[in-house]
């Protein structure tokens, strides 16, 4: 049903859907100049805007008697919620909503139109109050479920590239993160618990993510080198305007780290796995052929090769410091080069052959989970991810 069919008994209701952005505009202004929580970064002003014109919307469907969404009214009670805006100020908020958009309505009836303003106050007000039960009810489910935080909606707000960059730094005062900052964003199931380091957490789509800030980039180094879990890492930034490329790039820099792999891996420390990365099932079809040679044989057998191969990679291409650090003799090292060379077709010695099963290897740790690893699956040092 378009918009003229569902007003088409009212000039008035015609007019005010007509000016709807108007009065989307009169209304939003309003509520920032009277409630000082939505006249900071904790909610955005073009988020504020959506969020009005959707509730207007609705309530012009109320004032035509038509069946109308509460949604917008409970989404407006999770998001507040989430950013640790206090339920009377949403709740002022309404009411502010109501008094600017009956005052609209007021003033655009025409003396024809007058004797239909108590019914249409009658509507109006029920209907403010509606939403404001409904978007109680979801703000108080969110905050009773404990899902949500102020800091953890701050961290969103702060992580979201739809925030205008002006609003970033207030954002960080009221986060209280220190000035002149070193930080990162972690992405992965991180609990970082470290001197000398301000964090903050939250939940995004099955994601956690870890805001790290510390007042130097040494101590910021510490507390990272404490971490064991698997989890991604933004490059270093000391400007909070580019938080969201940072979340970005935390995202990116955990599919870079294999499901078997412990630590953090860094943004962009290893090129080879950013390509894999970028397009996981490009890699696998490009090394198809090579993937199969190892998926053709028993589980132990093939982490046990795999793990010798990419110690001597890491190793530098010597059988005996691959032997040292495996605790193997030499020849037991040149046996599972050789198997793999007459699996695969490929030649260790061959730059172009050894640069293929490298990038085949890699993109073996990143597609699945491995077996049960063993001293050969480990590379030198057990090193995780970096």
């Amino acid at each position: 049903m378009s918009q003229d069919t569902k007003y088409e008994k009212s000039r008035l209701l015609r007019e005010l859907h007509a000016d709807s952005t108007a009065i989307t505009e009169l209304v939003t202004a309003r509520i920032e100049h009277e409630d000082i929580d939505y006249g900071t970064a904790a909610l955005g002003h073009d988020e504020l805007v959506t969020l009005v014109a959707d509730c207007c919307a609705a309530w012009l469907d109320a004032l035509a008697e038509l069946p109308y969404s509460l949604e917008p009214a409970r989404r407006a009670g999770r998001l507040k919620a989430e950013r640790g805006i206090p339920l009377e100020s949403l709740l002022h908020a309404f009411r502010v909503a109501g008094l600017v958009f009956w005052e609209i309505i007021v003033e655009s009836a025409g003396h024809d139109e007058s004797a239909a303003l108590p019914r249409l106050s009658t509507l109006v007000w029920a209907t403010v109050d509606s939403y404001s039960v409904a978007a109680a009810e979801a703000y108080r489910r969110v905050a009773a479920g404990g899902t949500a935080q102020p800091d953890q909606g701050m961290l969103r707000a702060l992580l979201d590239p739809g925030l205008p960059p002006g609003q970033r730094a207030e954002l960080g005062r009221r986060m209280r993160l220190p000035d002149r900052a070193t930080s990162v964003v972690l992405a992965g199931d991180v609990h970082l618990d470290a001197t000398g380091v301000t964090t903050a957490s939250t939940v995004l789509g099955d994601e956690l993510i870890t805001l790290v800030v510390a007042g130097s980039p040494a101590a910021l180094a510490r507390a990272l080198r404490t971490v064991r879990a698997r989890a991604g890492a933004s490059r270093p930034f000391t400007d909070l305007t580019v938080a969201p490329a940072a979340l970005e790039q935390a995202r990116f820099a955990l599919r870079c780290s294999g499901p078997g792999e412990t630590g953090i891996h860094r943004y962009a420390s290893a090129p080879e796995r950013a390509l894999i990365a970028a397009n996981p099932d490009l890699a696998a079809d490009v090394f198809a052929d090579l993937l199969a040679a190892f998926d053709r044989l028993d589980p132990e057998d093939a982490e046990l090769l795999a793990g010798t191969a990419l110690a001597w990679y890491e190793l530098g291409g010597s059988t005996t410091a691959v032997g040292k650090h495996l605790h193997l003799h030499r020849n037991t090292v040149l046996h599972r080069l050789k198997r793999i060379e007459q699996l695969t077709g490929k030649a260790f010695a061959s730059p172009a052959d050894a640069a293929l099963l490298y990038l085949a290897l890699h993109t073996r740790l990143l597609r699945a989970p491995r077996g049960r690893p063993d001293r050969a699956s480990a590379p030198p040092g057990g090193r995780r991810a970096e």
